[in-house]
């Protein structure tokens, strides 16, 4: 039998780690009705952690709370990390050390090709500068499971006298990576009592897989049965599913629990094959769907796979009729601006009031 513990002893558990507050919690819930029943009739809701709280929001916030803290924690003076172009990640963590008054460093990898012109002036790279961190490239095409020279990188940093402390790609794969979806499991788990819901699906965008660990984690010690799905940030969906399973373990057994995700447990779908940073019209046309029937904004990036994925898994059948799911928006709106060559041109039409 799965051991299970209460609400009240995760979150104790949860306030003996380091911890720096950076996000505005909880997050809301919404129905998505018009959406829902533009693609069929499904019960769908939203989480929205693009609400999180720093400049732009988005799921980073959540994990970089226990991070920073931990940084904050060892007297280190700069955050350290890498990240596309375009990184949600990457902003969020020059918000967070603006939050903290710490120096930050920012990383940018070749992961996938500049989407226009203005691709490296605008959106989530335009409000990094903003923020005030040092900004640097790797022009080295890499696959996104290969993130750069770090080791060199920490050393250069260490040679100008920072005592920098270094966050993973997506803050994923850090012993506290994981630690605030497991809180936001613990927020979910309050809200569905409040609310008298019991999510049957939960669906969100899984890239460096600390978001769908921590969630798994936190489900799994609560034991909430939503079935959780994970939506590629590309094609590939093994490493990922063996990355998820990990992480979640490790995070279990930090909070001196026993491991309790299974592989099984873990499932990790893809909504097309494309490398990552491409969107396929179909994303780009769930994008517009949920801007239409919401007015809510995705980016092709992540959360356009996690749209496309919701309606492809409702299109075949994989949800019963009276299921309720949940789709999580993990924020990465301002990317879009750098995708806008993507989509059709804005037509202005003439209007002559005389």
């Amino acid at each position: 039998m799965t051991q299970t513990i209460s609400k009240e002893d995760l979150a104790l558990r949860l306030s003996n780690l380091p911890r720096f507050p950076l996000a505005q919690l909880p997050t809301p819930l919404q129905p998505l009705k018009n959406f829902g029943s533009a693609i069929g009739g499904l019960q769908l809701w939203m989480k929205r952690d693009d609400l999180s709280g720093l400049e732009g929001g988005g799921n980073k916030t959540r994990k970089l709370e226990f991070v920073v803290g931990d940084a904050v924690h060892q007297g280190c003076d700069m955050l350290v990390t890498v990240g596309a172009i375009q990184s949600n990640h990457t902003r969020q963590t020059a918000a967070s050390a603006a939050k903290a008054n710490l120096n930050c460093a920012l990383l940018h990898c070749a992961w996938t090709k500049d989407a226009g012109p203005q691709y490296r002036e605008i959106g989530n790279v335009l409000l990094s500068s903003l923020m005030g961190p040092e900004l640097y490239v790797d022009e080295t095409e890499r696959p996104i499971e290969d993130q750069a020279p770090l080791d060199a990188f920490m050393a250069h940093l260490a040679a100008q006298g920072h005592k920098p402390y270094l966050i993973p790609g997506g803050a994923s794969e850090h012993p506290l990576g994981s630690m605030g979806y497991i809180n936001c499991a613990l927020e979910l788990a309050t809200q569905m009592d409040q609310l008298g819901i019991a999510f049957d699906y939960l669906v969100h965008t899984t890239g460096s897989s600390s978001t769908q660990a921590g969630l798994l984690a936190g489900f799994k010690a609560l034991g909430i049965r939503t079935h959780i799905i994970g939506v590629a940030d590309d094609g590939e969906t093994k490493i990922k599913s063996q990355r998820v399973r990990e992480l979640a373990n490790e995070a279990l057994q930090t909070l001196g629990l026993p491991a309790l995700v299974a592989l099984d447990d873990v499932e990790v779908i893809a909504s097309n094959d494309a490398d990552y940073g491409y969107a396929d019209d179909a994303i780009k046309e769930g994008i517009r769907l949920m801007a239409t029937k919401e007015g809510l904004i995705a980016d092709p990036v992540y959360e356009g796979r996690a749209i496309r994925g919701v309606i492809d898994l409702h299109n075949a059948g994989r949800f019963g009729s009276d299921a309720k799911v949940l789709l999580m928006h993990l924020g990465g709106s301002p990317a879009i601006h750098a995708y806008a060559g993507q989509f059709d041109a804005v037509e202005l039409t003439p209007f002559n009031f005389d």
